[in-house]
């Protein structure tokens, strides 16, 4: 699994409310990565937390209160924090 996968399932994520949706109550890691693999997404736990942890690292205070959940925290990583910060 690379960055490019993961920027493709965020961008998947982006494009669709109903995965959007899912990936928003998701409670942890597992289940980030049962949710992309059930939409054709291979992703690698260990890489997903080392990349999603150097994203979040150089985050804003204010972003990062927007995040309240592990699927918030990727789309906030890889690419969608817009979305994020409408919410708030």
């Amino acid at each position: 699994m690379s960055l490019s996968a993961l920027r493709s399932f965020a961008a998947s994520v982006s494009a669709d409310g109903q995965l959007r949706d899912k990936l928003h109550a998701a409670t942890g890691v597992d289940d980030v990565l049962t949710i992309a693999a059930a939409h054709g997404h291979s992703l690698d736990k260990t890489v997903l937390l080392r990349e999603q942890g150097k994203a979040l690292a150089t985050a804003e205070d204010h972003q990062l209160t927007a995040i309240n959940s592990w699927g918030d925290a990727l789309l906030h990583a890889f690419g969608s924090s817009e979305e994020l910060v409408d919410k708030a």
